[in-house]
């Protein structure tokens, strides 16, 4: 089960996850769109109140007479400094019509407001993807795709001891590689769990039907007759852009219509949206919020007769359920501005971290890839034996990112050498009989995080370790990999130590213990099994090697493009290197030798210093040029070079 849920999180991840940082991006330029955009036109959405508004009826006269056509909807802030919108009919065959800016206190139409066009083009790439009803496919289905990353990662990552609070929340920033890619990741994720779950709940009211339907009947108060839901995701009081076909054809009466707002709202009345029938016959339908209203969505409707503006019924926020209420403000608890102004920032940055995972999964996925090609090429010609299982040595691993494998088919690969039989065997794999029956066994065992057995191991701590099992026939060696960032380092290969000892079991050599891949201590353990086997290693196990490549052509490949520039490298090396299709380049980033010349200035440590660095000696500048410089280095004052290496 846990195999497939990682699979599947994974596939998701470098797809899906791509169009989600998108969203993320979007979602958060839009959070404050009117913020920003009324920075950016002061002069233009705001007026100078002069006495009292023009009546309803006085507007429409006004807008009308500078407009193509009728008016269809407006949208009014009451007694306030704010520019009103008006929207018309559109033309046959057209799904919109004209929107203006409008002075409520003059009627006369002001100029558009700079970055309203750049936000509607945000928002269409949020919701479509700027593809239309395809595009709206795509991301209704990357939507449910993150409510299945959020429960699926909550499980992927369930530790031994859910209980500390350290363990989920926390982030040692002093780890490196790999290490430092999975905390990020998972801690990030952790943290904007619930907000990523937010989301995804309150997009999908806008993503399909079925969806909103479902949460209107599962949570909503019973529908009151002439009402219109709102839980479906139509935007509240500052987004009724969308304009009716058809204008009923009796004049409506705008002076019945707003003594009937005046009347349902009261004295407290801040804003309200007035939609015309599309046809004659239908009611209009009036949105407004209140000076008292929790927040910029807890909106109230009402639908009256155009004609005399008799009111046919009214729908309070005040008087709704908890559910009702919670539909009505879909779209303030899909901003955060629900919960004020915190809310909005908290969830803008969790929707700013959207990349971060997409970025994250992928280094993840490409370093399990290239772990993976590893083993392969670890195996090699190495294959296991046949015959009598007493003889054969047992080799069993427990991997999480691929590297225990890797270094579990190379020691079969140097026993084999050696004339010694092998049997590889993944530790989640091994049974009971297989300990019994082996004489000799190797372990290769890495620890997940702060002392967990890895994934494919858990079925095996949980069902052997720990068993009164008789095993004083059995010899054995475990080789532990780890983190010390965590305190307990190599904690799983300890504990099938200490078990196998406590069987009976007679251990070869002490236990080797690994910390991020040392050099030094792979070495050991090719030293001890070459003295169990009377050999010599033939290679020498250690990081993968890095050549200087130089950068020679730089061509920038699709100018003028709205995606992403792609540039075209070329890159030159002292050797020459073999490629074949398929072959992933990994780079380690060097500083220059001008930087860390700089560096070393203020500490009065020689360049050509030698230091050891996994077991083998370089110049300090050698060994700075792969490391992260800082920028302070005060704390580095007075340390020799050795130790300068060490803490960096």
């Amino acid at each position: 089960m846990k195999k497939v849920l990682f699979q599947v999180h994974w596939f998701f991840g470098i797809t899906a996850g791509l169009v989600l940082a998108l969203m993320g991006i979007t979602g958060a330029l839009y959070s404050f769109e009117d913020e920003i955009v009324d920075a950016l036109n002061p002069d233009v959405l705001f007026v100078q109140p002069q006495g009292r508004q023009l009546s309803l009826a006085e507007m429409v006269s006004k807008v009308e007479a500078q407009g193509k056509d009728k008016v269809a909807m407006f949208r009014i802030d009451v007694g306030g400094d704010r520019i009103a919108q008006v929207w018309f009919t559109p033309p046959p065959g057209q799904r919109r019509g004209e929107m203006h800016n409008f002075n409520p206190y003059t009627g006369a139409f002001t100029e558009d407001a700079v970055g309203q066009d750049f936000f509607g083009f945000i928002l269409n790439l949020h919701r479509f993807l700027a593809a239309g009803e395809y595009g709206k496919q795509v991301t209704a289905a990357c939507t449910l795709i993150l409510i299945f990353f959020c429960l699926s990662g909550l499980y992927l990552r369930w530790p031994r001891k859910p209980l500390n609070w350290r363990v989920w929340l926390t982030m040692d920033w002093a780890k490196k590689g790999r290490s430092f890619n999975w905390d990020l990741h998972s801690v990030f994720g952790t943290w904007c769990l619930v907000i990523y779950l937010l989301l995804a709940i309150t997009g999908l009211m806008w993503s399909y039907d079925w969806f909103s339907n479902g949460m209107t009947k599962l949570i909503g108060d019973p529908p009151v007759a002439g009402e219109q839901r709102r839980g479906t995701g139509a935007r509240p009081v500052p987004a009724a852009k969308e304009a009716p076909k058809e204008i009923a054809a009796s004049a409506p009466d705008y002076d019945a219509i707003w003594q009937t707002i005046q009347s349902a709202a009261g004295p407290d009345l801040k804003a309200y949206n007035l939609r015309m029938p599309q046809a004659p016959g239908q009611m209009a339908t009036v949105f407004y919020l209140l000076k008292t209203a929790p927040h910029a969505r807890a909106l109230n409707q009402i639908s009256l007769d155009p004609a005399d503006g008799t009111l046919k019924a009214v729908s309070r926020y005040s008087e709704k359920g908890l559910g009702s209420q919670l539909l009505i403000s879909n779209y303030a608890l899909h901003t955060g501005s629900y919960f004020g102004l915190i809310g909005r920032i908290v969830v803008t940055v969790a929707a700013l971290l959207m990349p971060l995972f997409f970025i994250t999964g992928w280094l993840l996925y490409l370093d399990r890839r290239r772990k993976k090609r590893d083993i392969r090429n670890a195996r090699g010609e190495v294959s296991t034996t046949t015959g009598e299982q007493g003889a054969a040595w047992l080799i069993g691993f427990a991997s999480q990112s691929g590297f225990a494998e890797q270094l579990a088919w190379q020691t079969a690969g140097q026993l084999q050498t050696a004339g010694v039989p092998v049997k590889v065997q993944r530790l989640g794999d091994i049974t009971e009989q297989d300990l019994y029956q082996s004489r000799n066994a190797l372990f290769v065992v890495s620890t997940f995080g702060d002392g967990e057995a890895p994934d494919s191991a858990r079925g095996f701590e949980r069902k052997v370790l720990g068993r009164p099992l008789a095993l004083d026939n059995l010899n054995y060696a475990v080789l532990g990999l780890g983190d010390r960032q965590y305190q307990q380092f190599c904690g799983f290969a300890q504990r099938l130590h200490g078990w196998l000892a406590e069987r009976g079991g007679r251990t070869l050599f002490a236990p080797v213990e690994v910390d991020s891949g040392d050099g030094a201590a792979l070495q050991h353990w090719q030293q001890q099994l070459g003295q169990l086997t009377g050999s010599t290693p033939t290679t020498v196990w250690q990081a993968a090697e890095y050549h200087n490549w130089r950068l020679v052509a730089r061509e920038w490949l699709n100018p003028g493009s709205v995606g992403s520039k792609v540039f075209l490298l070329g890159l030159t090396a002292d050797s020459t290197t073999l490629w074949e299709a398929g072959d992933l380049v990994e780079v380690l980033p060097r500083n220059p030798a001008s930087a860390v010349e700089q560096f070393l200035s203020g500490l009065g440590i020689p360049a050509d210093t030698q230091v050891t660095v996994d077991g083998l000696s370089e110049t300090l500048g050698q060994a700075l040029c792969s490391r992260q410089l800082p920028v302070n280095r005060s704390h580095l004052v007075g340390l020799h070079a050795q130790a300068l290496i060490d803490a960096l």
